[in-house]
């Protein structure tokens, strides 16, 4: 009878080893999944204020530029010159500059006329009170307002608007 009991006993024991591998093995497997996760997670967060910061730069200069091209729009007179140096407004907490500036253009028109064009080139950078730069601008557009020879703007064309970063 003993060397039953005994054997019972070493099949027991050889069970609870096995559990005991198991067990070791499936806190490991989980221990290795949620360090994955805890280091995904961390980055997140850490690109998501980079990135948060870099979209709120540029929206913010987008809707500078956006409203300088309402202003812009105003000016009846096409004789004055069109500056809106050092315009700036704050929105996200970020303060935008626009400068913009004519672009001269010529276009043919009906019956034989050369028409001119009234472009203007808007670039939008970060405040530094001064003016932008190539390498500063955020976002640059050039716009052609059609208008007649004296009144208001009666359509505007974006010709190109870029996103420099």
């Amino acid at each position: 009878m003993t060397s039953r009991r005994s054997t019972e006993t070493v099949d027991n024991l050889r069970d609870r080893g096995a559990a005991l591998i198991l067990a070791i093995g499936f806190v490991l497997m989980i221990s290795a999944i949620a360090g994955g996760l805890a280091a995904l997670i961390a980055t997140s967060f850490e690109n998501r204020s980079s990135l948060e910061g870099l979209r709120n730069r540029q929206y913010a200069a987008d809707a500078a530029i956006q409203d300088a091209i309402t202003q812009v729009r105003t000016v009846t007179d096409r004789s004055l010159p069109v500056t809106c140096a050092g315009f700036t407004t704050n929105l996200n907490s970020v303060t935008i500059r626009v400068d913009c500036a004519k672009a001269y253009g010529i276009a043919p028109g009906t019956d034989n006329l050369v028409l001119s064009q009234r472009n203007v080139i808007f670039n939008a950078c970060l405040d530094t009170g001064s003016a932008c730069t190539d390498a500063s601008t955020i976002i640059r557009a050039q716009v052609s307002f059609e208008q007649l020879y004296a009144g208001a703007v009666t359509t505007t064309f974006v010709q190109s608007w870029s996103v420099n970063r």
